[in-house]
């Protein structure tokens, strides 16, 4: 223990502290007349108590720090991770006596930490064997956050190696610091089985349009024998195939091509027909959901005078069910536009046709608009209404060809249409240069003479939930027919409108109120919902409370109220029972109220289920990479036994410092009052008054 000051001249106040004291004292006693009475010894005890008790007074005044040092014994962490997933139910028994060994042999000698991972990773000991997913990449990240800086002597990760669920574990184990021994529980022998995997799809498809269906078959054992796969809607077959198995360890991809013929969540089921010494039956089926529109959706094409571009936009459009194409020319304007999903403005306003009533309109409402720009396009006014791109006036043109910018991400075109659009003739258009609004996106740039250039050719975006697009060129009928002489066909053209007119034609935010999901959720997912409210200036508002009313296929109500969050809600209702759900709902805006109604569907998840041959070549690496051992769960007394043995897992020793100022010592505080006193009692009993 050290006593220090934070005072420069602390030694000199010290001095003159003890001289102080001992001369008060000393007058006090030794020059007092009241104090001849006393004897000599009496005088020295009571100056004694009189400068202890000033000198500790002084003392305070200086604030002293009295700095003292303890040493503190850290014993190692053991970590003991163990899976809580389906897979591993079977062996709760062994987890129990596994984990009471531990407890026997490590409590006094280990920090014992015990942590569950499934579809989470908790900070507990109890086990359940109950989630639906394997996440063994999250347990590591887990444990490399929870332990910087700490004396962690090793972690057991309990489990079967099957993960289903986040990043491969082997990616992650390098990080860690300390020996991590796997300990492996499950079944490792290759069984009879036949696999529905990983299925994917479209979550939207339109009504009498096809859409595909991608299935991951895995064969083990099976070598020789053939699959009969079908598809179920509505317990209907819709598809059937056959697939021939050519090993005992067999991955096929089957695709399927389905007709969406109802309307609504429609559920499908995929099925593999079970084989003789199949066990585990459970992964030989699939459901999922899709949810199809109505696909009539409405196209105005206006332009002032007939148009090769107009007529190859129609008969590209002709060719899918779910769009109707008017064309009008002239200066005629529709008397409603509400009635259509997308208008396509053929070189308008024009310099012969300014249209201000039909551009204001257009701009009043939420249509989505396609501006198809050409040599008589009225530019001055085009670039006053601010849609999102400004073209320089100019009277001269230029021919110009495509070159698709990589950075588009708002649809997929496909190599082969580029290559045929990059080869197609040139389209006309003004020459001057171009201004993108930031929430456009270019599709493709102006190249000119082989000469890339960043002005704008092709481009679309959102602005306030109704879509924009610019054609900066005429001529794509060109296209069509270069399309047609070189390949026959008009797929890399068709390709290229009909993907454009969906993207514009799919609005997302057309009223004042919507509410954004999944049509479909896995049982494991939360429920989670956004919704947007918008005032007649088409502005962000969430000063109103949303409410939402949900019913399952018993109508059973489950009712909620929406978050707000920065300018808009949101809603995570957790997890729900698998099912058919509906739901409505509502808020109020002033005095206009708002409805908002729709379904989704919540299918099961056996992911779990799906694969129950145990994976220790994942639990092998891991303990590869970061210095521990792996061992059969039958062997687990030989990985205590190494763990305790690890002579690198020690009990660190540290100093602690710590300083206290001596004001705040309670005892110097009862010390000088105790001395205070003492002097008072013995100078009454000796008779100094």
């Amino acid at each position: 223990m050290e006593i220090s000051f934070d005072h420069s001249f602390a030694g000199l106040f010290v001095l003159l502290s003890i001289a102080l004291a001992a001369g008060i004292s000393y007058l006090l006693y030794f020059r007092n007349p009241e104090s001849l009475s006393l004897s000599k010894v009496q005088k020295i005890f009571l100056v004694f108590l009189r400068f202890l008790s000033l000198f500790m007074i002084f003392l305070f005044l200086l604030s002293p720090l009295i700095e003292s040092t303890k040493k503190i014994r850290q014993l190692p962490i053991l970590a003991i991770a163990f899976d809580n997933s389906q897979s591993v139910l079977p062996y709760s028994t062994s987890f129990n006596q596994f984990e009471q060994t531990i407890k026997e042999r490590f409590d006094k000698d280990y920090q014992l930490e015990f942590w569950s991972f499934g579809e989470k990773v908790e900070n507990t000991e109890k086990f359940t064997g109950k989630d639906r997913r394997s996440d063994y990449g999250e347990i590591i990240k887990s444990l490399k956050n929870n332990y910087i800086n700490k004396n962690v002597g090793a972690v057991i990760l309990w489990g079967d190696g099957i993960y289903n669920q986040g990043q491969n574990p082997q990616n992650l184990a390098s990080g860690l610091k300390y020996p991590v021994y796997t300990l492996g529980v499950g079944d490792t022998t290759r069984k009879t089985d036949a696999v529905i995997g990983n299925v994917k799809t479209n979550k939207v498809a339109f009504l009498k349009n096809k859409f595909p269906v991608e299935i991951e078959l895995k064969f083990s054992k099976l070598k020789g024998k053939i699959a009969y796969i079908d598809i179920e809607n509505n317990h209907k077959q819709v598809y059937s195939n056959t697939v021939p198995i050519v090993s005992d360890d067999d991955f096929k991809l089957e695709l399927a091509n389905l007709e969406a013929t109802e309307t609504g969540l429609q559920h499908y089921k995929i099925r593999i027909k079970p084989f003789d010494g199949e066990v585990n039956l459970k992964n030989n089926d699939y459901e999922f959901v899709i949810q199809i529109l109505e696909n009539k959706q409405r196209i105005l094409l206006l332009s002032d005078a007939p148009h090769p571009d107009m007529g190859a936009i129609r008969n590209s459009l002709a060719e899918l069910q779910n769009y109707e194409a008017k064309l009008i020319t002239g200066s005629e304007v529709p008397d409603s536009l509400s009635l259509y999903s997308l208008i396509i403005l053929n070189q308008l306003p024009s310099l012969k046709n300014a249209a201000s009533k039909l551009l204001t309109k257009i701009k009043e409402s939420r249509i989505p608009v396609l501006f198809m720009v050409g040599p008589n396009s009225l530019l001055e006014q085009l670039n006053s209404l601010n849609m999102g791109l400004k073209i320089s006036s100019s009277k001269n043109t230029e021919e110009v060809q495509a070159i698709f910018d990589k950075n588009f991400s708002l649809f997929v075109l496909s190599d082969a249409t580029k290559e045929a659009i990059i080869s197609s003739p040139p389209l006309v258009t003004a020459f001057g240069n171009t201004e993108l609004a930031p929430m456009m996106q270019n599709l493709a740039f102006q190249n000119i003479r082989n000469i890339q250039t960043n002005k704008t050719l092709i481009a679309f975006g959102s602005d306030k939930g109704r879509k924009i697009g610019f054609i900066n060129g005429e001529g794509i009928w060109r296209w069509r027919l270069y399309n047609y002489q070189v390949n026959g066909n008009h797929d890399a053209f068709n390709e290229l409108i009909q993907k454009s007119i969906q993207y514009l034609a799919l609005r997302e935010n057309e009223d004042n109120f919507n509410v954004y999901h999944p049509a479909l959720f896995q049982e494991t997912d939360n429920i989670e919902f956004t919704a947007e409210l918008y005032n007649d200036s088409y502005e962000l508002v969430n000063t109103p409370d949303v409410n939402i009313r949900i019913k399952n296929e018993s109508l059973k109500e489950f009712n909620y109220l929406f978050d707000r969050t920065n300018d808009s809600y949101s809603l995570n209702a957790g997890n729900l029972e698998p099912g058919d759900y509906t739901y409505e709902a509502e808020t109020k805006l002033g005095n206009q109220s708002f409805t908002k109604k729709g379904s989704f569907s919540i299918v099961k998840n056996d992911i779990e289920i799906q694969n129950n041959r145990a994976d220790y070549s994942v639990l092998y690496q891991i303990s590869q990479q970061t210095g521990g051992q792996f061992y059969n769960f039958e062997n687990y007394g030989t990985l205590l036994d190494a763990v305790k043995n690890n002579k690198q897992i020690t009990v660190q020793e540290q100093k602690q410092t710590l300083q206290t100022e001596w004001i705040n010592l309670k005892v110097l505080f009862f010390l000088v009052i105790l001395l205070l006193g003492a002097e008072w009692f013995f100078r009454k009993y000796w008779g100094i008054y």
